[in-house]
């Protein structure tokens, strides 16, 4: 068992650089690609999209981030547009998060661009090799941390 392990562990290294190498890619790519809002600002946007009436709780609950460091960033793009709060139905503390339509319109956008950025990386695979991408980093993200 400990072989297994040991034989694991340079692969796994791979793994660890090529990840932090294309997290700083994303976020150096994000800035000269997507001017309007900067990575974290979109992780945070696709949070409040990921339910249909999220709370700044579950969006720092989703993005494992502090209550208080999601409610900064929240009161930001709602300073800036594109979050806005709604009074959750019978419950007087609890605000629902919804992007604007100026929010909707700007992460659509930023997708767009970094979905054309990944075609161009994965340009020269085959759609089988992509669409087992796709499921590798389904199944390595599904796992709990």
């Amino acid at each position: 068992m400990e072989t297994e392990s040991k034989s694991r562990d340079e692969p796994l290294r791979v793994v660890l650089v090529e990840l932090r190498s294309f997290a700083r890619r994303l976020r150096r790519e994000w800035s000269i690609n997507v001017p309007e809002i900067t990575f974290a600002e979109a992780t945070l946007m696709s949070a409040v999209t990921a339910r249909p009436h999220p709370t700044a709780v579950d969006v720092a609950a989703d993005l494992q981030i502090d209550k208080s460091t999601a409610s900064r960033q929240i009161a930001v793009l709602e300073q800036r547009g594109l979050i806005e709060r709604e009074a959750a139905p019978g419950e007087r503390r609890a605000q629902w998060l919804r992007l604007t339509p100026e929010g909707r319109n700007i992460l659509q956008q930023s997708d767009t661009v970094r979905i054309e950025a990944i075609r161009d990386r994965v340009g020269d695979w085959t759609d089988a090799e992509v669409t087992q991408f796709a499921d590798l980093l389904r199944r390595f993200n599904a796992r709990p941390s």
